[in-house]
């Protein structure tokens, strides 16, 4: 019995130090390898929205097409989700419920977010062949920061059940904190 608890400390020791060995044991183990995809490094930060989407097909244009829209759906859900947290908070602060403001602040979203998908800019765009009859495109697609405050402030100031609370000031206060921490989180990918 005495064996079997050192054979059992053994293994568990064994564990712990191939387990404590990080990821480079394991990569080489399986066979791993780091794959670089092109445009990845297109992230969000302080001054762009950025989105990010691979398509695939043996047509050029329909591969090109499926990444430009999952590029712009990236993007859009960035906006919307930015939009969301600053909408909510500049609501709170002005002493507001944001559940009265909700549907006001959902249709301004999904004007501002139309209006910036129309006018992207292509950050990155690479396009590979597989080998097999396939292309295969990779497209960053981006928005600037500015570009959308500016929207969501006119779409705002439009708006008849923000105008008591609208304040242009406090609302960028608000949009510039959100948009620091949406950079920070965004750019640890």
């Amino acid at each position: 019995m005495k064996h079997f608890y050192v054979a059992a400390a053994t293994v568990a020791a064994s564990l712990m130090i191939f387990s404590c060995g990080g990821t480079k044991s394991i990569t080489q183990a399986t066979g791993e390898k780091e794959v670089t995809i092109p445009c990845s490094d297109k992230h969000s930060d302080k001054e762009f929205f950025r989105g990010m989407g691979i398509g695939q097909s043996k047509d050029l244009n329909t591969a090109r097409d499926k990444a430009r829209m999952a590029a712009n759906a990236e993007l859009a859900g960035s906006i919307t989700t930015l939009i969301k947290q600053v909408s909510e908070r500049y609501v709170n602060d002005a002493g507001q419920k944001p559940e009265d403001y909700a549907e006001t602040f959902e249709g301004l979203t999904k004007q501002v977010v139309n209006q910036q998908i129309s006018n992207l800019s292509v950050a990155c765009n690479k396009t590979t062949s597989t080998g097999n009859g396939m292309y295969k495109v990779y497209m960053s697609v981006e928005a600037s920061k500015d570009e959308v405050f500016k929207a969501l402030e006119r779409n705002a100031e439009s708006q008849k059940k923000l105008e008591t609370i609208f304040n242009r000031e406090k609302f960028r206060k608000n949009f510039d904190e959100e948009m620091a921490k949406f950079e920070k989180e965004n750019s640890v990918q």
